[in-house]
């Protein structure tokens, strides 16, 4: 997948600078607009690479998972940028492709664990956490966050890192996942009840 990307990246991109305070978003707007897809996909990357990387390891819980979903994200993008009709933003449009993609990388995980995993023994999970009194409050912190996160659904836990996590309004995260702002903010609400509930249980253990 990394070759894929590499091989619609491969040209340099020079782009006029028409203000030095351009930003990548406003740049990559401006290459769209004017049918230069390579130069469109760049600066999307440069704007929104790290953002939508860190969105999917949070949402996947595997950093190596992450990084294939990252760049299935990107090559699916510069294949539909012309077909981007400017509906929504570029950036929840990337969240929206990113979104679908983590869900269909969850299912696939799920149904090779059900078909090849129940057939072999592993051994217990190693806790390869740092010993707690090497911790930090704050990160001993995120850690339980962490752990709770993962026990939620996964649109549950996209919806709270796309608010939360990423800054995103209730009506950019309807663009996003193709549901009501008020249906996105009810479950959003249920999730963080349950997420301050078992980090209360986790910090009595």
């Amino acid at each position: 997948m990394k070759v894929a990307l590499e091989l619609i990246r491969d040209e340099t991109v020079e782009s006029p600078v028409e203000s030095p305070v351009e930003s990548p978003a406003d740049a990559a707007h401006r290459s769209l607009e004017a049918g230069d897809y390579r130069a469109a996909l760049t600066f999307l990357m440069s704007a929104y690479g790290d953002g939508i990387f860190r969105h999917c390891r949070q949402v996947l819980g595997d950093a190596a998972l992450a990084d294939d979903v990252h760049q299935i994200v990107f090559v699916q993008a510069y294949r539909d940028l012309p077909k981007f009709q400017g509906r929504s933003s570029l950036k929840t449009w990337l969240y929206s492709i990113a979104r679908h993609r983590c869900l269909d990388a969850i299912k696939a995980k799920r149904r090779w664990l059900n078909r090849f995993a129940l057939t072999r023994k592993y051994p217990e999970r190693i806790d390869l956490r740092p010993p707690a009194d090497e911790l930090v409050d704050a990160y001993a912190e995120s850690l339980r966050l962490t752990s709770c996160l993962e026990r939620l659904k996964p649109n549950a836990r996209i919806a709270v890192l796309l608010r939360y996590q990423e800054g995103l309004s209730y009506y950019e995260m309807a663009e996003v996942c193709g549901e009501r702002p008020a249906t996105l903010q009810a479950r959003v609400s249920r999730a963080v009840l349950r997420l301050r509930r078992w980090m209360e249980v986790s910090d009595d253990v």
